[in-house]
């Protein structure tokens, strides 16, 4: 599908999903196609619940684009993820690629672009439109780590329970709600403004 140049304001439709994880984390976001790569990693934190604490990284085409840091540096060629918007690199939808988040853990995301929409005319974007369970805890060590996270948090017997019980606080794993994820990207969106 093309994308829509009648002058028409349109919103693009992308689902977000954390791999390797089980039951499945995921996000549906409606977000303006002018939007940057760096606002939309901004976006993506809030949406899925992470702090933004560690660096990111998309892969589009073969090519990453990341905020690039002196504290990490690389030999590979990294494009700006501040000078990209969706619409410029993305001519057509629906498309995918990934999104990685925090290096050492190795968070690694898929993003789908599905559709575009005719926005409405008073609603402001970004919002998260659907989703299902709570991110995972930063720094629990990956995928891995989290599934010994669960398993500990479930079992009351396990010896390392109370600690992650203490860990998780009031945290449910299967908690997630869309507006409190709206609100987090329009926080998100007041703070670039």
């Amino acid at each position: 599908m093309r994308r829509e140049e009648d002058g028409l304001r349109t919103v693009w439709r992308l689902t977000i999903r954390l791999t390797g994880v089980m039951p499945v984390v995921w996000r549906t976001i409606l977000v303006q196609p002018e939007t940057k790569l760096a606002t939309l990693h901004r976006y993506l934190q809030a949406a899925m619940g992470w702090y933004g604490q560690h660096l990111f990284s998309f892969s589009i085409g073969g090519r990453a684009y990341e905020i690039p840091d002196r504290e990490w540096p690389t030999d590979r060629k990294i494009y700006d993820a501040r000078r990209y918007t969706l619409a410029r690199l993305f001519p057509t939808i629906p498309t995918r690629f990934g999104y990685l988040y925090d290096f050492g853990d190795q968070w690694e995301h898929i993003v789908e672009i599905e559709t575009a929409e005719g926005a409405e005319a008073r609603k402001q974007y970004p919002v998260c439109v659907a989703g299902a369970e709570s991110c995972p805890p930063e720094d629990c060590g990956g995928p891995e780590g989290y599934r010994d996270f669960i398993a500990a948090l479930r079992d009351p017997r396990h010896p390392d329970h109370a600690e992650v019980r203490a860990w998780a606080a009031d945290r449910d794993p299967a908690d997630f709600h869309p507006p409190i994820a709206t609100r987090a990207m329009r926080r998100v969106q007041r703070r670039l403004s």
